[in-house]
């Protein structure tokens, strides 16, 4: 048996080699802590970034089927939503087509593979609609919604971003029919009834194929976007027709509120009761024949509530400019409009006066007729944020 001093004297000996061995493993104990410890806060880092990127907003998908359309006229305040959204949400929205279904082309099928378009790619959808909904009103668009934001109320502004747009079928069609479009009294020829071209596309080259009578393609570029954007009138007789826009939105027709764009407009009823239709591929500004290329096509919108702006009339949004728009049944009307809704909104953004922001929209600010075909027209005055850039 040892006694304590001898015990003593070889701890002292052997204490290097069993504090390297205790050492040791005091450090790997440490590392492995420190290593568990830091993959807890990286998982609760990653599950924390899945959690606010799911808070950002949901994303829902709506589909075109009958209970979910509606044919010639908006929807109402006493609509039925269709789905019930938060501020913020994102929905997928299958819209149709109204060109190749209406009474005067006959029978779709016939219409369209006579022109070029094969049968199996004929959108189900649009042949559905034709024979299983009601065209209530005298408008021709189809109409997916309405949907209910959570929150919305009358004064506040919905906000509607397009986030993407994504083809239904390779085919869409323009049209002309009498007593319609910029020149009515004299368009169709010979008296006819209506004059249309079936447009296939190449999706591929992002192209629309006019193919002229005397032979010789022409390509359209495709610039997609939604013709019907809007919230549901306060005025239920507003809402009786498809075809006019208002400050509700509805029938704007303005090219430019492609993908990255957002539209915004005065709420008028409780939870705004948002829709969409009339699906454009390429439209000239005035949409002089009546129509632009009408296709089916199935966007995707965030829609964002906000309660810190007054709006009186839409207004729209791109990257590269503010779009100022001005609606009225006189064309002179809606210029005025449009123009002094442009003196506004570079006040408002700028802090311009007026005055100031007159002479600089008649130097540098374009107005482009929207529409005329619509019964009210449009114009928007076309504001470039670079403008205001400071300058060295």
């Amino acid at each position: 048996m040892k006694s304590s001093q001898q015990r003593f004297s070889w701890v002292r000996s052997h204490l290097p080699s069993i504090f390297d061995r205790r050492l040791r493993s005091l450090l790997s104990l440490m590392t492995l802590t420190v290593l568990a410890l830091w993959g807890v806060s990286y998982s609760l880092r990653s599950f924390a970034a899945t959690e606010v990127a799911q808070a950002a907003g949901q994303v829902y998908e709506v589909k075109s089927t009958p209970d979910h359309v509606i044919w010639g006229e908006l929807f109402k305040p006493e609509s039925e939503p269709i789905l019930r959204i938060q501020s913020g949400d994102r929905v997928t929205l299958e819209t149709v087509s109204h060109e190749g279904i209406l009474p005067d082309q006959g029978d779709t099928v016939e219409f369209l593979t006579g022109q070029g378009i094969k049968q199996e790619d004929i959108l189900p959808d649009q042949l559905t609609v034709k024979s299983t909904v009601e065209k209530t009103g005298p408008g021709p668009h189809v109409i997916t919604g309405p949907i209910y934001i959570e929150g919305a109320e009358p004064g506040d502004v919905l906000e509607i971003k397009t986030v993407d747009i994504a083809y239904r079928v390779p085919y869409g069609v323009i049209s002309n029919r009498h007593g319609k479009g910029a020149l009515p009294g004299e368009f169709p020829v010979n008296e006819a009834d209506i004059y249309t071209k079936v447009i296939p596309l190449d999706m591929t080259k992002e192209l629309g194929i006019f193919r002229p009578s005397s032979g010789g393609n022409i390509g359209i570029p495709l610039k997609p976007f939604m013709g019907i954007m809007g919230v549901v009138p306060a005025n239920a007789e507003e809402a009786v027709n498809s075809v006019p826009p208002g400050a509700y939105g509805g029938n704007i027709d303005i090219k430019r509120l492609v993908t990255g764009s957002s539209l915004y407009l005065p709420v008028q009823v409780p939870g705004a009761l948002f829709y969409s239709g009339d699906p454009h591929c390429a439209q000239g500004n005035g949409e002089v024949a009546l129509t632009a290329i009408e296709c089916s096509l199935t966007p995707t919108f965030e829609l964002t509530v906000h309660k810190d702006m007054t709006l009186a009339q839409p207004m729209g949004e791109t990257e590269e400019a503010w779009l100022a728009v001005g609606l009225d049944e006189d064309l002179d009307e809606a210029m005025k409009a449009s123009v002094r809704e442009s003196l506004r909104i570079v006040n408002d953004e700028y802090e311009l006066t007026e005055q100031e922001a007159l002479l600089l929209g008649s130097a540098a600010i374009d107005f482009e007729v929207s529409q005329v075909v619509d019964i009210v027209k449009g114009i928007h005055g076309v504001i470039p944020k670079q403008l205001f850039e400071p300058i060295e």
